[in-house]
């Protein structure tokens, strides 16, 4: 088990930095040059070093060749677009599912409901209710089928980069 941690350890060290500069000191001892940790004389030149992130490095080589590799990325993006459009289908089927219960349950409407409701017949309450219930599943239908022509719209431009 240790040897498994350690193992990760060594694996994910060159991903990680620990600190952004290193501070040394450099000193002039007896005409030679020394480096230091801490300073070594009241003179100490005081050096700071930028720490190399490994990543970002082979990110900014790599891209000067032109070398990028998205295919993998654009798999992924077209996998998780075609999981999104299944969902708004099903959202979208749902909501016509609700839709026509609510409407089985308006034309229910009874004699006593419709005066409630200050409308002069059964059948203009009905109409009102179903109405208003229309326009406002309408609207939450169109609005998840103007993202699924999206989400389509940008599978078919990834499609193309493949």
């Amino acid at each position: 088990m240790i040897k498994f941690i350690l193992l990760l350890v060594c694996t994910a060290a060159p991903f990680f930095t620990f600190s952004q500069n290193t501070t040394i000191y450099k000193c002039v001892i007896k005409g030679i040059p020394t480096f230091s940790q801490t300073p070594c004389a009241k003179d100490a030149q005081i050096i700071t070093l930028k720490d190399i992130n490994v990543i970002e490095a082979y990110k900014s080589s790599t891209l000067g060749t032109g070398i990028i590799d998205s295919s993998v990325d654009d798999y992924l993006e077209v996998q998780q677009i075609e999981r999104d459009i299944k969902r708004l289908e099903l959202s979208i089927a749902q909501s016509q599912k609700e839709y026509a219960v609510k409407k089985q349950q308006i034309d229910y409407m009874t004699q006593d409901k419709a005066n409630r409701l200050g409308a002069s017949s059964i059948a203009d309450a009905i109409a009102t209710k179903t109405n208003s219930l229309k326009q406002a599943y309408d609207a939450s239908i169109n609005q998840k089928q103007q993202k699924i022509e999206s989400l389509k719209q940008r599978k078919q431009q990834i499609g193309k980069n493949l």
